[in-house]
């Protein structure tokens, strides 16, 4: 263990004393962090969290390909086995290098992750990343040494162009799996094919999804199948290495090439056969966000939602309320003004007028008590619809104000609280109580959760600019 130790010491200090491996690392964190700011926009954990917690750890295949390749590519892998250390010493120390990188990328996201919980907490889903990123790092890493090893060419051009194959391969299985359990073809023989990803078979077996709504119901022979991959890559690698190559060259007898084939050909098809595809129980909830029952930016309705004292907009109504403005500020109480289109013609007068504003899922509303009705010319078949199916031209427009406060946030951006307005009153010539309701959403998000991502998303690419600055002064 004391020469892993050393070789270990060796291989890292290495990596850090590359030209441009501190720049790399920088530009990789600050694309990441970028990609952070810019995802609380709308959703953090669909956006963000798919590519930094799934999408990214993947990319250790090719990463991995070519660290292991590299020193046949270079030669020094003579020095190695001609040398007094042990083969699988080098091979281990190699692949701890790997493993410490990919332990420095998942404490790269802490920052963020920090932010994140101190204005939402930790959401299932969210907790479902963080044991699903270490888990396809390791399987990466093992995959990618596999790829490494097989490939003793002059070239990582070959190793590295393979794992990025694999990558995509394995990435393209994911959203394919959700589509196909979405639409009931999971156990379809298509759908044991996607599960030859690793990332998909610890999917299953953690119980989350991204979009569908089913899991499967049992997952023992799914972490079976994950844990033979990890592990099957890993120790063939280590066998491969160890006894079936030379310095140079292939030494492998005829039945030592058929078991590598064959174990290869097993790795490939045994979570194929094996992994649980029985998609019968019903997804958990990712987080606290409500359902919004058939609220949608592609449908209208005859509510809108204006600032205070401003008139109704041309493009009228969406059921977002507030989609074509900024999102609401979470924690911050907002003036805005709730304009209902009633189905009632101008030459009509209305009486006895009672409005009820409620909203759901932590937004508190406040209305005024004055309701004053404003006329309202609609151009032609845009306005609310009458008893009689007739679209109206001049309708009444019944103006709410309102102070909305929406609290209780479930992701950093893209909160979607449904609104309620049911109304009541009186029409000329009719002694019959009218009623009107009418139900929509309003977005919003923690308006000081941007700025805070990007900063904590700066820290650490700030650190590795610094480093290796100071490393091309020390060397230039």
């Amino acid at each position: 263990m004391s020469d892993v130790a050393i070789l270990y010491q060796e291989e890292l200090k290495a990596i850090a004393r590359g030209r441009y491996s501190w720049l790399g690392a920088a530009v990789v964190l600050l694309a990441v962090g970028g990609l952070a700011t810019v995802a609380t926009q709308d959703t953090w954990l669909d956006g963000y969290g798919i590519i930094a917690y799934g999408l990214i750890p993947l990319g250790f295949i090719p990463l991995a390909a070519g660290a292991i390749a590299s020193p046949r590519a270079n030669r020094f892998v003579e020095c190695v086995f001609t040398s007094p250390i042990e083969r699988r010493d080098w091979l281990f120390a190699k692949v701890l290098v790997l493993v410490t990188l990919s332990i420095a990328y998942y404490l790269a996201l802490l920052p963020m992750l920090a932010v994140y919980i101190h204005h939402v907490g930790l959401p299932f889903l969210l907790g479902r990343f963080l044991i699903w990123t270490p888990g396809i790092m390791l399987a990466s890493i093992s995959i990618g040494t596999l790829i490494g090893v097989l490939f003793i060419g002059r070239s990582v051009a070959a190793p590295a162009a393979s794992g990025m194959g694999v990558l995509l391969a394995y990435v393209g299985f994911v959203p394919l799996q959700e589509l196909m359990v979405a639409r009931g073809n999971g156990a379809t023989h298509s759908g044991h094919i996607v599960l030859a990803s690793p990332a998909v078979l610890l999917k299953n077996a953690l119980g989350f999804t991204l979009v569908a709504r089913d899991i499967p119901v049992t997952t023992a022979y799914t972490w079976i199948s994950f844990m033979a991959v990890v592990f099957g890559a890993f120790t063939l690698a280590v066998w491969i290495f160890l006894c079936a190559q030379g310095v140079e060259t292939w030494e492998a007898t005829r039945r030592q090439r058929w078991t590598i084939s064959l174990a290869i050909f097993a790795l490939i098809l045994m979570p194929i056969l094996l992994a649980d595809t029985n998609y019968e129980a019903a997804a958990p909830s990712p987080n606290q966000a409500p359902a919004l029952h058939g609220i949608s930016p592609r449908n209208s309705g005859n509510l809108a939602m204006v600032k205070s004292g401003t008139h109704m907009p041309k493009r009228c109504c969406n059921q977002i309320l507030n989609r074509d403005e900024a999102a609401l500020g979470t924690d911050e109480a907002t003036r805005r003004d709730l304009l209902l289109l009633l189905p009632v013609e101008t030459t009509q007068s209305i009486a006895d007028l009672s409005v009820r504003v409620f909203g759901e899922n932590g937004l508190e509303i406040i209305s005024d008590n004055s309701l004053p009705l404003e006329a309202h010319a609609y151009d032609h078949d845009t306005g609310p619809a009458a008893a009689d199916g007739h679209h109206i031209v001049n309708g009444w427009v019944v103006r709410v104000p309102v102070t909305l406060t929406p609290t209780k946030p479930w992701d950093i951006g893209g909160n979607r609280y449904p609104v309620n307005v049911s109304a009541t009153y009186h029409v000329s010539a009719d002694d019959s109580v009218q009623m009107f309701s009418a139900r929509g959403a309003v977005e919003a998000g923690v308006s000081n959760a941007l700025y805070e991502m990007g900063i904590a998303s700066f820290i650490l690419p700030l650190i590795c600019f610094i480093a290796g600055f100071g490393r091309w002064r020390r060397t230039r």
